[in-house]
């Protein structure tokens, strides 16, 4: 027993303050002593594990529940998993420009090796006789001691070309090793991403195993509730930015009379416009557009469309442009959700949001009170 369960079992000893004493070993064995063999036999006859208790299968309301979660979580790993996309595609392309630059490297160090060759020949040459050696036994002393400068100006030279070539095979060296370094570190970011994309893809698989409990009847009320909802979403949403559409079949759910029509202008109307352009297109994992979206994907090519780069994730995107307060939400702004960031959408007005939700959802309307707010930015 560790000492978390052993605080635990003293916590649950306490009885308005008064310590229940636990029981003796010792009366357990004369408990134990005091049965009779035919009540031993007739306790060890009998398999003493109880039977297994069927679960039931979930209400509507908690399949939805269920569901909406595994769903909220796969798509927080989608975003995880294009952060490490980019992450790759930014290790590839410094590979690249390293391999480039240890190919250079490389030429370099074999036309100074020819060099590095010649010195060494000339040493080897004039390594039997030192300069007093050659000044005792010359004939023109005078015309020796006037070469001693130049015999040594060459050394200089010969010593720095040398010098040259051995920090020009280090730099060679640690270029390489830097390459093999983040060759590495590719594999293990690969091996990284087949990891999110398979815990996503458990989660999606969990949320059906949950739909599949279900009968056919609360399947189709389920779906009947989340296309309500959509609709009515979609119609309020539609009527807060002034184009609000009539009600059909489809969209059974009138637009509120009383909702006021938020004007937006500049960039941010812009990727607002382009977003709305995007109403019903599906989530999928990873998109980026233009026939699927991903939550930071939608947003990254609605301001795209407003001349505005935006980075790939809900995380990296929470540093783009500056921090505005609910209050000074505006049109176009970017919404963030969730501890860690890990969903985003822009702002349409009045309380509205225009998101990539989730795996089986399409772009759609909705408010913001419904999930955590974590924050805002306006980019541009």
């Amino acid at each position: 027993m560790t000492s978390r369960s052993c605080e635990a079992s003293r916590a649950d000893s306490m009885r308005d303050g008064v310590t229940t004493p636990r029981r003796p070993k010792s009366i357990w064995r004369t408990a134990l002593a005091g049965l009779s063999s035919i009540a031993l036999a007739t306790i060890f006859a009998f398999p003493t594990s109880s039977p297994a208790v069927a679960v039931p299968p979930p209400t509507v309301a908690e399949a939805k529940a269920q569901i909406a979660q595994l769903e909220i979580d796969a798509a927080a790993i989608d975003q995880d998993y294009a952060g490490v996309q980019e992450k790759i595609k930014e290790g590839k392309r410094n590979l690249a420009l390293k391999e480039a630059d240890v190919k250079v490297q490389a030429a370099k160090v074999a036309r100074m090796k020819a060099d590095v060759g010649q010195v060494a020949l000339a040493q080897f040459q004039n390594r039997d006789l030192d300069t007093a050696a050659q000044l005792f036994v010359t004939d023109d002393t005078e015309g020796f001691l006037s070469k001693i400068s130049t015999v040594e100006k060459v050394s200089e030279n010969q010593n720095s070309v040398l010098q040259d070539f051995q920090q020009e095979q280090a730099s060679l060296a640690d270029l390489q090793h830097s390459s093999q370094s983040d060759l590495a570190a590719l594999a293990q970011q690969k091996k990284d991403l087949q990891a999110l994309r398979d815990a996503s893809d458990k989660k999606v698989s969990d949320a059906k195993a949950v739909l599949a409990k279900l009968t056919a009847e609360q399947q189709r009320q389920i779906a009947a509730a989340e296309a309500k909802a959509t609709a009515a979403a979609n119609a309020q949403g539609e009527a807060s930015t002034g184009t609000a559409p009539s009600p059909t079949a489809s969209s059974p759910t009138a637009p509120s009379p009383t909702a006021p029509v938020v004007n937006a202008s500049g960039r941010g109307a812009k990727a607002l416009a382009f977003a709305k352009s995007q109403l019903g297109k599906p989530y999928r994992f990873g998109a980026t557009g233009p026939n699927a979206y991903d939550c930071s994907g939608l947003t990254g090519a609605a301001w795209r469309a407003a001349g505005v780069t935006l980075s790939r994730t809900s995380q990296a995107q929470f540093h783009n442009g500056r921090s505005v307060s609910k209050a000074e939400l505006q049109p176009g702004d970017l919404v963030f959700f969730y501890s860690g960031i890990s969903h985003v959408g822009l702002y349409a007005g009045n309380g509205m949001l225009i998101h990539a939700p989730r795996p089986g959802k399409g772009v759609q309307y909705i408010k913001m009170k419904y999930m955590p707010f974590a924050g805002a930015r306006r980019p541009g």
